[in-house]
């Protein structure tokens, strides 16, 4: 052994044997009998390079699945990219500056920017020593999954789980496509917060109501009143009393609810009559306890709509430009035309004031930069059915085990905020096509299993098919939500399992499909908790209507690294580490060392001091094992000595650890598992027993050398899920040959319980 390890020899030389020579030792096979243990590990979206988050992440993964590989276990840890999707889009748009009008080049673009991804993301992981299965590595651009995916469509839509309908969406007028309600979400911001007088016809007194959206104006269809006592101000105002005192105004009348109920308003500049109805979901003691509902200015509108089957008028188009308003305000930006209807609502004597306001704002949120605030806009998508649902996935999730436990709450409070099926249409192209096509009567068809995957931009012959058959066929041009694609991964790497094939005959999808079924649910499902309502949230929802189980039995939650200044890591902030800078700079043990320190659900900071001392700790267990190579690389751990009372007693104290250690691992905590080991490894082994033991090991004891191989053969098993590279090195060196093995991948931890005294 050298004097000092030389971590960068080590670690490309395992990572070449255990990516090529020796992949046969990660391998799962489905085939084989005996303890299965199935982790449907994250496809990474592929849209950049691996991040700190990555390397938390997928460090986890390959803990557990190294520990339950010499644990015994037919381990199948499966890496998949998650290759569609806007983030993808909008790099190659702002980046690469290419249109997307220019399909074909804009489509080879994202596809040639996935696969440098993947390069970049798959180098990272291999060097902190993360193996999966290579064999059954899926990408949800390829053939295969794309058939999977729209397989699975198809039976959905068969079981009428998927419909088409015209209904108000949440859109995106900055990314031009419609996204589901798991990819929005609130940030604070300031607005206009425009007080407007609404005339009472023949009345000589006004409704005031006040909303963040005037420009609106030309959707309004109807005046809400709440449960409460309106008065009449002196300035001829119809206000709620709590607002009228609130503003100190002079009341000169009080109406009971009922008495302005079904007068008529009129909606200023836009001449037209609505009447006052009563609501008991109006709030009445905010603003001034009246509201006008427009279509669509947020979800209660949507409600309310449908309760009075009101008229639709859609005031904003896919651009987020006013349509179908006032000349002044036509083909103006939201923003522009807010401040602009406010100048002449001021202008015409309809204002009666105007405030700023901070409050909270829909926005494009999940997966993407764009945080541009969210439309609601009438358009015809696809949807699955979700609602319904709700009941049901609450007591599914009952039977799925949290860590933290903790966490199990964000997913229950995202199902019974539901109010959407979930929209899976998204109007982009870098993504998986429809499987259905419209006929000249308006009715939807499946393409036949045999076409699939189906893309009616470039599959002009199976188009013609069936033009030949149906006469006038329209495909649909949106593409599916990258979460459906990803959402079927317990199932997709199972299907990977049973068909190594790059290709697959689509028509044996079905018979395959019942296979895949009897391996559900999974082991383990790990990923972080900013994607609970989206990939966990849709998987559980997919799965579930696809076979009738959970997904997984267990779900292990990490949190977001944030940088050591306490803020998220981020390049735009300046405060983000490259994971392969301190691989370069240190060792990817010490960055496994790190990660390893993390609780699960926890936020938890990245210090240089941590990777400083992981890497300490390293060299201490490479210092401690070269002592021991040193002075007792002849003896025979299989023969064991006669041991002293000294020796027995430090044995049974290991055994305890052990029986602990796997207490801890099946729990996943992992950090008190690493504190365990290493105040035995740097306490109880090397500064105390090995210290008063050295004089023996000078004199030639044999029980003393023993003692000492055989903790340190223990050791190296328990060490090794954490620090692979160092420890398989070690081993190779002194227990390889011995034990006729190239990788410690190959042993178990039951072989060691020989080592006891018993």
């Amino acid at each position: 052994m050298d004097k000092r390890p030389n971590f960068k020899k080590i670690e490309e030389k395992w990572t070449k044997l255990w990516n090529k020579d020796l992949q046969r030792l990660f391998k799962f096979d489905i085939n084989k009998k005996g303890n299965v243990y199935i982790i449907d590990s994250p496809p990474p979206f592929t849209s950049g390079d691996a991040h700190m988050g990555h390397a938390l992440g997928w460090v986890w993964m390959d803990f557990i699945a190294r520990f339950k590989r010499i644990e015994g276990y037919n381990v199948y840890l499966p890496q998949g990219w998650d290759c569609h999707g806007l983030p993808t889009e909008l790099k190659v748009e702002n980046r690469l500056k290419i249109p997307k009008t220019d399909v074909e080049r804009f489509l080879k673009a994202c596809r040639e920017w996935t696969e440098n991804s993947i390069e970049s993301m798959k180098n990272t992981f291999k060097k902190l020593g993360f193996v999966p299965d290579w064999s059954k590595e899926y990408k949800t651009m390829d053939r295969k999954y794309k058939a999977f995916v729209q397989y699975t469509l198809i039976r959905m839509f068969e079981e009428n789980l998927i419909y088409r309908e015209e209904h108000p969406i949440l859109w995106c007028p900055n990314c031009k496509t419609a996204i589901s309600a798991e990819e929005s979400g609130y940030i604070k911001r300031k607005d206009i917060f425009a007080y407007i007088k609404l005339p009472i016809k023949e009345e000589n007194k006004s409704i005031l109501i006040a909303t963040t959206r005037p420009e609106m104006i030309s959707a309004c269809v109807v005046v809400l009143i709440g449960d409460g006592i309106y008065v009449e101000t002196k300035e001829g105002l119809i206000v709620s009393k709590v607002y009228a005192e609130k503003e100190g105004l002079e009341i000169i009348r009080e109406y009971d609810a009922n008495e302005l109920e079904e007068k008529i308003v009129e909606i200023p500049l836009i001449n037209r009559e609505v009447r006052i109805k009563r609501d008991p979901e109006v709030e009445y003691e905010f603003g001034t306890g009246i509201v006008w509902v427009c279509t669509y200015g947020d979800e209660m509108d949507i409600k309310w709509q449908k309760k009075y089957d009101l008229p639709v008028y859609q005031c904003i188009d896919t651009e987020g430009r006013i349509i179908n308003s006032l000349k002044e305000i036509n083909g103006l930006k939201v923003e522009d035309a807010r401040k602009k209807i406010v100048e002449i609502l001021k202008e015409k004597g309809y204002l009666y004031k105007s405030e700023e306001i901070e409050h909270n704002v829909l926005v494009h949120a999940e997966r993407s930069e764009c945080k541009h605030p969210i439309e609601l806009i009438p358009k015809e998508q696809f949807f699955i059915r979700i609602l319904d649902l709700k009941d049901k996935l609450l007591e599914i999730q009952k039977d799925i085990k949290f860590y933290p436990e903790w966490m199990r709450q964000r997913l229950i409070n995202w199902i019974n905020s539901l109010s959407w099926d979930w929209v899976i249409s998204r109007n982009r192209i870098w993504g998986l096509a429809f499987p259905f096509l419209k006929t000249k009567d308006s009715k939807i068809i499946s393409v036949d299993l045999e076409d699939l995957p189906f893309d009616p931009r470039t599959d002009k012959e199976k188009l013609e098919k069936y033009k030949r058959i149906y006469g006038d066929i329209e495909p649909f041009s949106e593409v599916v939500d990258v979460w459906v694609e990803s959402s079927i991964t317990p199932l997709a790497i199972i299907l990977y399992a049973l068909i190594e094939e790059k290709d697959i005959d689509p028509k044996d999808l079905p018979r395959l499909f019942n296979k895949i079924k009897e391996y559900v649910p999974v082991d383990l499902r790990p990923q972080g908790y900013e994607i609970i309502r989206t990939w966990l949230f849709d998987t559980l929802v997919r799965v579930y209507l696809l076979t009738g189980k959970k997904p997984w039995k267990e779900v292990l939650i990490n949190g977001m690294v944030l940088a050591e200044d306490g803020r998220k890591m981020s390049k735009s902030l300046g405060n983000a580490v490259d994971p392969n800078d301190i691989i370069d700079k240190y060792s990817a043990d010490a960055l496994r060392y790190w990660a390893l320190f993390s609780s699960h659900g926890d936020d938890y900071r990245f210090a240089w001091k941590d990777i400083e001392t992981g890497q300490a700790f390293l060299i201490k267990l490479w210092n401690l094992s070269r002592y021991i190579w040193m002075n007792c690389k002849n003896v025979d751990i299989k023969n064991k000595p006669g041991l002293s009372k000294e020796d027995v007693e430090f044995l049974k104290r290991l055994e305890k650890l052990i029986a602990k250690s796997h207490s801890l691992v099946g729990e996943y905590k992992f950090q008190e598992y690493i504190k365990l080991w290493r105040k035995f490894v740097w306490g109880e082994f090397a500064n105390s027993y090995l210290e008063k033991n050295k004089m023996r090991v000078k004199q030639g004891d044999l029980a003393a050398k023993w003692t000492l191989l055989a903790t340190l053969r223990i050791i190296l098993a328990y060490l090794h899920p954490a620090f692979p590279f160092t420890t398989e090195e070690i081993y190779s060196i002194i227990f390889g040959k011995k034990e006729n093995k190239k990788s410690i991948i190959e042993t178990k931890f039951k072989e060691l319980e020989s080592l006891f005294p018993h």
